[in-house]
């Protein structure tokens, strides 16, 4: 709370000059080709990095401009990544892939015993709403949404329609008397999210959900000390009908 932040204008990566790859969440990497000149004078993440790493890390040390070409990044990564040897060639083949050894098709797995290994890690203790604020939101995204960007506002999901919406069980909302479509405010001690709409959905009885970025303003600034990000999945609040 008490230091700077500065935000700096970039390109998209569909507005690079120079071909892009992505890797999705199923480890496929797609390659994107340089795109327009929008915005002049904007300068992309990769040219602002490097810019900022040249100056800051002695080239004696290493020499950061030379990653100013995508090129040469894609390089570096195939040749120290595994799985990611066709990246090198990508700009020119044109061939997309999915990263070798990511997904199997047997079980065969790079450990000692040739096993998977699972790990049993103790959960959370679980938190239980007070009086004053009876619910527990956690805010999600939708499917048609990535991170903070809406390319739709139905969720196929969820099967619903609307973004402004609290989604709540049966059973709370025969408890707080409220109807399906009813609009209300969902307020926590951090602030209100007004004019929501109440849609039923199947969740455990003192549990609800929102859509974000919609109800990040019933989030907190308080951070999780490892991950440093505020408890998006565990806000106190209560319906105000």
């Amino acid at each position: 709370e008490n230091s700077e932040c500065l935000v700096l204008p970039v390109l998209a990566r569909d507005e690079e000059q120079q071909p892009t790859t992505q890797e999705s969440m199923f480890n496929y990497v797609r390659l994107s080709d340089g795109g327009i000149s929008r915005i002049p004078g904007a300068r992309s993440e990769v040219s602002i990095l490097a810019a900022l790493a040249s100056r800051l890390v002695d080239k004696q040390c290493f020499d950061f401009e030379v990653f100013t070409n995508h090129q040469q990044i894609r390089e570096a990564i195939a040749a120290s990544i595994p799985g990611m040897s066709q990246l090198k060639d990508i700009a020119v083949a044109k061939k997309e892939f999915h990263v070798q050894g990511r997904v199997k098709h047997r079980p065969e797995f790079n450990t000692a015993s040739g096993k998977a290994a699972f790990v049993v890690h103790p959960l959370p203790g679980e938190r239980h709403a007070d009086g004053d604020f009876p619910l527990v939101l956690a805010t999600v995204r939708s499917e048609g949404q990535f991170n903070s960007i809406i390319y739709e506002l139905h969720d196929s999901y969820r099967q619903k329609a609307t973004r402004d919406s609290i989604l709540m069980s049966v059973e709370d909302m025969k408890a707080f008397n409220l109807s399906e479509g009813q609009r209300v405010t969902v307020s926590s001690a951090f602030g209100e999210m007004k004019n929501a709409q109440v849609k039923r959905f199947d969740l455990p009885r003192g549990n609800c959900l929102a859509y974000y970025p919609e109800a990040n303003v019933l989030t907190g600034n308080e951070l999780d000390p490892r991950s440093l990000t505020p408890n998006f999945k565990s806000v106190a609040v209560k319906i105000i009908a």
